[in-house]
């Protein structure tokens, strides 16, 4: 009987030491994902083809080296093809929400040739303040992977209007 008591006793532990693990490993988890959980963006209707783009942080900290991706399929070329623009800028204040008019994503896609609605906005990359890289995307968070390529540009200051953001930990 000491010998099942034993095992079970042993198992019992073992059991409670793994639950302890996965429970400061989800923990360490959560707690790298706070801040960037806490950033998103969306687009607004503001025409037939126009969209206005909304990126906000709801943090207490700025997220930094932000960059906007647009999926921009190539014209005239195969249609597997594709290319990826992005649009850079410094910072985003702590609960701040930035407003791109359509006018300003039309103006920045044009550079490129690509018209009013050609190119939608499908992810953000950022840095938050412990230095983490995260990208944001239909599929949800996830720390990036991905390097900029060569199509787009470095703006220093976003061509947005910025706001108060809703909802913020203040």
């Amino acid at each position: 009987m000491s010998a099942i008591a034993a095992a079970i006793g042993l198992f019992f532990s073992a059991t409670v030491a793994s639950s302890s693990v996965d429970e400061t490993r989800r923990q360490l988890e959560q707690d790298r994902r706070q801040q960037a959980g806490r950033v998103g963006y969306w687009t607004e209707s503001a025409g037939e083809l126009a969209k206005t783009v909304i990126i906000v942080n709801r943090s207490l900290d700025p997220v930094t080296n932000v960059e906007l991706w647009f999926y921009a399929p190539d014209a005239g070329v195969d249609p597997a093809q594709h290319e990826w623009i992005f649009m850079a800028f410094w910072t985003i204040p702590p609960c701040t929400r930035m407003v791109f008019a359509s006018r300003a994503i039309d103006d920045f896609l044009r550079r490129y040739k690509i018209a009013q609605g050609g190119a939608p906005v499908r992810a953000i990359q950022f840095f938050d303040s412990d230095g983490q890289h995260w990208l944001r995307d239909l599929n949800g968070l996830r720390a990036a992977e991905y390097e900029r390529g060569v199509d787009g540009e470095d703006l220093g200051d976003a061509p947005a209007r910025q706001e108060p953001a809703e909802h913020c930990d203040k």
